[in-house]
């Protein structure tokens, strides 16, 4: 692994958390304003994504000049003016907030030319280190002002070594209901073969925050299964399948996003699963992120076939789905 500036990217992840709260919050005003329901959350992908690219790049982070993400400048021309003068609006408040304001971008070519940074294929481009980046994951979760993650992981080969989850509306401790919105939020990262750790969202310094590890076996025999709210996510009869195979009880924790991963790599939560429908292929971005905080939490990533989960450049390796798990629970191959 590179020598990271670990405090440099977790501020850059910070400030684009408040980006992402910021959004959340407002996305009622932002629907009214641009006439879409669902302009709210797409106004907070590129933010986040033009947030995390000029603050990374600002403090000079190995590279970060072209990342694998999943937003692109032309997402902007649907949305006019207006939309591009609330990414600029959200991102300078968000960047001034964190002391970066020289990184914040006021031009429209700026906007577009950080964006267009997220275009990258790791293959054509000859790049074996890459850094892959899920600006708002858990759209659903977002519009409904639930659960939703930014999530950015370091890719060596295929491998996810260094991950960052940003969930603006996750609590840090146990609670009752995971779907409610936390005001304080949690933020989680992980240096695979170092540790994992876990703090507030505006946690800016690696000694701010308090090291993780998954549970080391399910309280009272009972497995925390996390579960998507959307059911077009997986294969639910396939799913059933697989935790009827564990031969033990389980809870359900239906939330949306990395969140869940999050869920894993803290001890709150057991097993996640998502086992994809024929002809499904899952996205780096989706998972680069969240396996590398559960691997470096002690958690097991891997297909449903039991291969370790591999990234592809923009794509995942996972036969069948993926199966996030603590080393005590163990799913058969589906």
């Amino acid at each position: 692994m590179p020598d990271l500036p670990l405090d440099s990217v977790l501020a850059a992840v910070s400030a684009a958390s408040r980006v992402a709260g910021r959004a959340a919050a407002e996305r009622n005003s932002l629907a009214d304003l641009l006439k879409d329901d669902r302009s709210p959350v797409t106004v907070a992908d590129l933010a986040v994504q033009v947030a995390v690219t000029a603050a990374m790049r600002s403090a000079g982070v190995p590279h970060s000049d072209r990342l694998v993400g999943e937003e692109g400048s032309d997402s902007l021309d649907a949305g006019g003016n207006e939309m591009l003068s609330q990414i600029i609006r959200l991102t300078g408040e968000a960047l001034v907030d964190a002391d970066l304001p020289s990184a914040a971008p006021t031009t429209e070519a700026e906007v577009r030319e950080l964006l267009d940074a997220g275009g990258l294929d790791p293959a054509s481009e000859g790049r074996e280190v890459f850094w892959s980046l899920d600006p708002i994951d858990g759209t659903k979760g977002f519009l409904r002002g639930q659960q939703f993650a930014l999530a950015l992981g370091l890719v060596e080969g295929d491998a996810p070594t260094v991950g960052f989850l940003g969930c603006p509306h996750l609590p840090l401790r146990a609670v009752e209901d995971y779907g409610a919105a936390d005001a304080t939020g949690s933020t989680y990262v992980g240096v695979v073969g170092e540790g994992a750790w876990a703090g507030s969202t505006d946690a800016t310094t690696m000694s701010s925050l308090e090291p993780i590890t998954v549970s080391s076996s399910p309280p009272g025999g009972r497995v925390r299964v996390c579960l998507s709210y959307e059911k077009a996510h997986g294969d639910q009869d396939r799913t059933s399948a697989a935790l009827e195979a564990t031969g033990v009880s389980t809870t359900p924790i239906r939330i949306d996003s990395q969140c869940k991963y999050a869920m894993v790599a803290s001890g709150r939560a057991d097993l996640y699963l998502r086992l994809a429908r024929e002809g499904y292929r899952e996205k780096s971005w989706d998972h680069a992120g969240g396996c590398a905080v559960v691997r470096a939490a002690g958690g097991v990533v891997e297909s449903a076939t039991g291969e370790p989960l591999r990234i592809d450049g923009r794509w995942v390796d996972a036969p069948g789905g993926i199966v996030v798990r603590t080393p005590s629970v163990e799913v058969p191959a589906h």
